[in-house]
């Protein structure tokens, strides 16, 4: 009897340790990386060729991108120099051509393809036509710079901090790499590292930046890391479609280096240029970034607001302009509400010309903004060369919050367009 009590003991036994290790066994194995989709190995062989003939080796996959890329000189680039690239591949181009030829149909026009958007006007004769296709050439090699970045980064490169930011390798474009971790077995971030690849649309917010993901990184190449871009990335991120059915601004006419510039404040205001930050001063109007500004101290109770002066070196006509709101005009309502522009006939080396020469072009109300670094502009009916021009500010804020005492601006352009063209 005792001896089948201990048998029975044993069996007993035997049976709890067969499922414990049985769970344990389980628990492994499903703690275990799933093969093709966690790993990030070099493709093998890879290092043996440069980053063109990487793309090449993938027939079916990145013929677009290579369309492009000999379209637009990049051969060599992609051949010869120290690059990182972020390639897209047949479907982010398809899905980026698709909602181009969504918006063209709603308007009534034919679809374009990558081919023609590639070969720009080299083969069209009408001037207009031709103009816009070589705008949409320049435009798509705008955005295959944004994936060929100068020098070589891996994604431990981009595993610092908040990550870093590259420039491009034609246009010095500001993008941003982030090391990031996909999702795995149920774990948020568990998987493999993947790089957050994101256009910074030069803005300092990141709200503003459009971010996409590789699908696989750090692939050695002779000359180039290569990092393939997901699937559902869209080429271009969120700007393909803008950028090709953009209808540019006319050319800006101010010129800082030989025109005359200057800002006159309210007798008796006391106010001056650079009285609120050293430098932050008029000038920055007219450098050609939204990273610095113009601010000045106003007074809405006094109704005192600064001019703005532009006397070009010779006359010239003016029908349109454009104002930027600066880094955080909406926040602190220091943006314009009301102003008008006005031009003069007469020759001002200073503010001395009365108010009764100047003749009015354009004047606007209850204007509101809706972001930070935003770019508007408005247009008028003129041929005139007059000598000079001035924007007089007539208010600011949203009109319903009480405004900041505190104007601000980051850019000011002038801008004249043929009525014939």
């Amino acid at each position: 009897m005792k001896k089948q009590k201990r048998i029975m003991k044993t069996f007993l036994f035997g049976k709890r340790f067969a499922a414990v290790v049985a769970i344990a066994l389980m628990v492994q194995t499903g703690c275990k990386k799933e093969k093709g989709y966690y790993d990030s190995k070099p493709v093998a062989g890879s290092g043996n060729l440069t980053a063109y003939d990487y793309l090449k080796s993938k027939p079916g996959i990145y013929d677009s991108l290579l369309l492009v890329v000999n379209a637009l000189g990049y051969q060599q680039t992609l051949t010869d120099s120290s690059v990182t690239v972020f390639a897209p591949s047949n479907q982010s181009f398809k899905i980026a051509i698709s909602n181009l030829n969504t918006i063209r149909q709603s308007l009534g026009q034919a679809p374009v393809y990558l081919t023609q958007l590639a070969k720009g006007g080299d083969a069209i004769t009408d001037p207009k036509a031709k103009n816009k296709a070589n705008r949409d050439r320049a435009q798509l090699d705008t955005m295959v710079s944004m994936y060929i970045i100068r020098n070589q980064y891996t994604s431990t490169d981009f595993s610092v901090g908040d990550g870093q930011t590259v420039a491009t390798v034609r246009n010095n474009y500001p993008m941003h790499g982030q090391r990031i971790y996909g999702d795995a077995e149920g774990y948020v971030g568990g998987g493999a590292a993947l790089v957050e690849y994101a256009d910074t649309k030069r803005s300092l917010f990141v709200s503003n930046w459009s971010k996409s993901t590789t699908s696989s990184v750090d692939i050695k190449t002779k000359n180039a890391i290569v990092n393939l871009m997901s699937d559902d990335h869209v080429f271009g991120f969120d700007s393909f479609v803008s950028r090709m059915t953009l209808i540019p601004a006319p050319p800006d006419v101010i010129n800082p280096k030989t025109d005359s510039l200057w800002v006159v404040f309210p007798a008796g205001s006391g106010y001056t240029d650079g009285q609120v930050s050293p430098g932050e001063v008029y000038k920055n109007l007219f450098d050609n970034t939204v990273g610095t500004k113009f601010i000045c101290y106003i007074s809405v109770q006094n109704n005192w607001y600064p001019i703005l002066y532009w006397k070009p070196a010779k006359p010239t006509p003016v029908n349109s302009y454009s104002m930027t709101s600066a880094n955080d005009s909406k926040e602190n309502n220091r943006n314009p509400r009301a102003w008008r522009v006005q031009g003069t006939l007469a020759d001002p080396a200073n503010d001395t010309v009365p108010d009764e020469q100047w003749v009015t072009l354009d004047v606007e109300q209850e204007q509101d903004w809706s972001s930070n670094y935003q770019l508007r502009s408005w247009s008028f009916n003129n041929t005139v060369a007059y000598k000079a021009y001035r924007l007089v500010l007539l208010q600011t804020g949203d009109g319903l919050n009480p405004p900041d005492q505190l104007f601000q601006i980051s850019e000011w352009t002038m801008n004249y367009q043929d009525p014939n063209q």
